[in-house]
């Protein structure tokens, strides 16, 4: 069965990782200082405004080695979210793809060269459902704002959520469940597509839209263990 790779293996692999120098430079003039909690949040909020400032926080993360140890987890973020930029305007995409160039940040470059020289749409086609490729469409809707990509998540809900015999499957379904009930809270955009979407059964919709994301996960926990008591998973 296919699976979903890491996208710090694709990273890592394909373009190397490397480390970067920390850096004092006034990066363009621009006010880019950011905590790394706060750069995560201005990621998953960046489908609202597309602020090109998002760069500039990008290289000021890349810069300061403060953050070292979490760059492979930012990098398997960028890797899709540039991907997303890419397919929603290419522009804009090289637009930071030559500001990248010009602060030589290798590692970001390694990105940039990865989305570039692969299909990553195809990449993307064959991989089976899984919780992972759930967060890939999640990052890939909040660089785009797209609807197509939580349609992703919408379709493994119906295809899986009573699945009995495949727990990665249960799985997909019942992380599409919580990450949708979760964003629905903080993204009006995300609620009201929940609500009016074609593809869910209206007792699901309300199912998601009414449960606290806390007890969908409570629930999967709980059918999982009952599952593994008789000897399915």
């Amino acid at each position: 069965m296919k699976r979903t790779i890491s996208i710090l293996a694709v990273v890592c692999v394909l373009a190397g990782c490397a480390g970067v120098p920390k850096s004092s430079d006034n990066i363009s003039g621009k006010s880019s200082e950011v905590t790394f909690e706060e750069y995560e949040e201005h990621l998953m909020r960046y489908f609202l405004n597309k602020n090109d400032l998002i760069i500039y926080e990008t290289i000021s993360i890349y810069r300061n080695n403060d953050y070292a140890e979490m760059l492979e987890q930012v990098d398997s973020i960028l890797l899709f979210f540039f991907y997303g930029i890419k397919t929603d305007d290419i522009t804009r995409y090289n637009n930071f793809r030559e500001i990248v160039k010009t602060h030589n940040l290798q590692r970001l470059i390694n990105i940039f060269d990865i989305i570039d020289n692969n299909d990553i749409a195809l990449f993307l086609e064959q991989q089976e459902p899984s919780p992972d490729l759930n967060d890939v469409y999640w990052t890939l809707y909040f660089s785009t704002g797209d609807i197509q990509y939580i349609d992703h998540l919408l379709i493994y809900i119906t295809r899986y959520h009573n699945e009995t015999e495949n727990v990665n499957l249960y799985l997909t379904a019942r992380s599409a469940m919580w990450s949708i009930a979760s964003n629905a809270m903080t993204y009006s955009q995300v609620k009201e597509y929940a609500a009016n979407n074609g593809i869910l059964t209206n007792e699901l919709k309300g199912y998601i839209l009414n449960t606290d994301p806390n007890r969908i996960q409570s629930e999967t926990v709980q059918f999982i263990r009952q599952q593994r008591e008789k000897g399915i998973w």
